[in-house]
């Protein structure tokens, strides 16, 4: 089953309309599941599913985090 972010990243990474598209993660900083974005994040740009399913990020997707505090961040996710 589908979580929020898995299905909208698939329909939005699928979208060939050179449209920019933002995504915006508006809550806390969790350390397992920004641990889990990091291959979103670095140079790959590919969202690994915990089924192995992996979704490429194209150039016109773009992802903005709203936090309220990185207190639980590691120095590489911030970065």
């Amino acid at each position: 089953t589908d979580g929020v972010l898995s299905k909208v990243m698939r329909e939005q990474c699928a979208d060939e309309k050179p449209d920019q598209k933002w995504l915006l993660l508006d809550g806390p900083v969790d350390t397992l599941w920004i641990e889990s974005m990091n291959t979103v994040l670095d140079d790959n740009k590919m969202l690994t599913l915990i089924n192995g399913e992996r979704i490429a990020m194209p150039p016109q997707v773009s992802l903005l985090f709203e936090v309220m505090d990185l207190s639980v961040a590691s120095p590489a996710t911030v970065s």
